[in-house]
């Protein structure tokens, strides 16, 4: 019973139809059948009964469905019992009790060789050994039975017999590994802002790469320390996009554990964990400016002086003293400029909420890359506006602050000014800030698909390019000459070997 249960469990016929069917599966999901879509998409794509029976038999997601692991699993049972069944014959043949004299029933066959020599039985066995070792048999045994009978007998490549063991034990690694990453395997993305940590995932739909609703929790907590573009440097391509990259570290228990850049295609692993850069966008926010802070009234002095002599112009256009007023508002210019130029700086970083100058505080209540309209901000459309809450002389007042110069006079006017403070800040410099988009796969089966397949190529040299063969020579002392006979066995390529044995002993005899 024990028998027949091994035989059908290992039936070939039966592994071969498990592979056929797993491999037209394979083609309908990769090729065929959008994996992981909606119901309403295979609706309209191949009409209402080919999406019910899509839907029902679940090949929408057909490398994770139910029949596909139970097949995995059929072609491993396959593959075991059929070693089971084959091998330990196999295996007495190769390396069980050899006769390694040469008996009367090899010595009758036809296909044994047959020679006279007149030549010492001395001689006739070093010539015999040189023959082998000519053949690459390297090992002899040299059996005296009496004084005049002689047998050698050589062997090689035996672990040729081994290759179907070793074939098939990779074929196993191999589809645990596969049913591991099925069943266990898990993949998904984050968006994650510069500056902050994320430790979960969003699962993609089952077959697709389109995030679902389905959370996964990570072992650790990634974070995004920094995010950075590459441009092309070519004047065909200049400005595009060439890279984007995140340097992000991994900590575990709160602790660093591992830090590197993540690039495209450039991916970053942690036991098992392989993180890719997918994708970037601007969260909307202001990474990193540069506050100009001047007094109001010379500023407002500047402005007004410059205004009563652009006045003059219009009035005394194209006369002599229009020469002077130009001289004037130029002066005035270049006033300006050192009045910038010589203003206070403030670094504003994200994350830093109070700003301070002097003795005064700023605390940034929000902010904004384009207040106008947010959704320009992904054209790299910007009107940024930061919000500040101010204390001074024990007042508190919120203060707008701009990149327009009109528009942080006209905030200044409308909301500063009625509490007497003395300074007008501008946006000078700004960066955005931006989201790093990270897909996290994890396949526990991984290492074994690759220790699988490395196992499955080497068991293929064995099968392939070894040979396993054996040779018997008897050498019978007859008193006027020297009887010589020949026989050989081997694994493969029998008759090629043979020839070769006719067309190398007709050297040595």
């Amino acid at each position: 019973m024990i028998k027949k249960v091994i035989s059908v469990l290992g039936n070939v016929k039966l592994g071969v139809a498990y592979l056929i069917a797993l491999a037209l599966l394979s083609v309908l999901g990769s090729t065929y059948i959008k994996q992981g879509e909606t119901y309403t998409t295979y609706y309209k794509e191949y009409g209402e009964f080919f999406a019910k029976v899509i839907w029902k038999t679940y090949l929408n997601n057909v490398f994770h469905a139910w029949y596909y692991q139970l097949l995995i699993v059929m072609v491993g049972v396959a593959v075991i019992f059929a070693t089971i069944d084959r091998f330990p014959a196999i295996y007495r043949t190769a390396y069980g009790k050899v006769e390694k004299r040469m008996t009367e029933g090899i010595v009758n066959k036809p296909s044994t060789l047959r020679f006279h020599v007149n030549l010492t039985l001395d001689d006739v066995i070093g010539r015999m050994v040189f023959f082998l070792d000519n053949l690459g048999f390297k090992k002899v045994e040299v059996i005296k039975d009496d004084g005049k009978t002689v047998y050698l007998f050589s062997e090689k490549g035996r672990i040729s017999r081994l290759g179907m063991l070793v074939t098939h034990v990779g074929i196993v690694v191999f589809l645990v590994g596969a049913f591991m990453g099925s069943v266990l395997g898990v993949r998904g993305q984050i968006e994650i802002p510069e500056g902050e940590k994320a430790d979960y995932i969003r699962k993609y739909r089952e077959g697709s790469l389109v995030p679902g609703d389905e959370t996964y929790k990570l072992p650790f907590e990634i974070a995004v320390r920094k995010f950075w573009l590459d441009f092309y440097e070519s004047k065909e391509f200049q400005g595009a996009v060439k890279s984007y990259n995140s340097d992000i570290a991994i900590f575990k228990n709160g602790r660093e554990v591992k830090t590197g850049i993540v690039r495209v295609n450039e991916p970053l692993e942690y036991y098992g964990y392989r993180v890719f850069q997918t994708s970037y966008g601007k969260t909307g926010d202001i990474k990193e400016a540069e506050l100009v802070v001047v007094e109001y009234r010379k500023l407002i002095d500047l402005i007004d002086r410059s205004q009563v002599i652009n006045h003059q112009l219009q009035q005394l256009k194209n006369t002599p003293e229009s020469v002077n007023l130009e001289k004037k508002l130029r002066d005035i210019q270049r006033e300006s400029i050192e009045f910038f130029e010589n203003a206070k700086r403030v670094k504003f970083t994200f994350g830093e909420d109070v700003v301070r100058f002097e003795d005064i505080s700023f605390t940034l209540l929000n902010q904004t890359l384009n207040y106008k309209n947010p959704v320009l901000v992904h054209q790299d459309m910007y009107d940024p506006l930061m919000i500040f809450k101010v204390s001074y002389r024990g007042r508190d007042f919120n203060m707008p602050v701009s990149a327009d110069p009109n528009v942080g006079i006209m905030s200044f006017e409308r909301f500063i000014k009625p509490y007497n403070f003395p300074y007008i800040v501008f946006i000078d410099r700004f960066e955005p800030r931006y989201f790093s988009g990270l897909q996290i796969s994890y396949f526990p089966g991984t290492i074994l698909i690759w220790v699988g397949t490395v196992i499955v190529v080497l068991g293929t040299m064995l099968a392939f390019y070894t040979v396993h063969r054996r040779v018997w020579i008897k050498v019978v002392d007859t008193g006027e000459n020297r009887e010589v006979y020949i026989a050989s066995y081997s694994q493969k390529f029998k008759e090629s070997f043979e020839d070769k044995i006719r067309e190398t002993i007709e050297s040595h005899l």
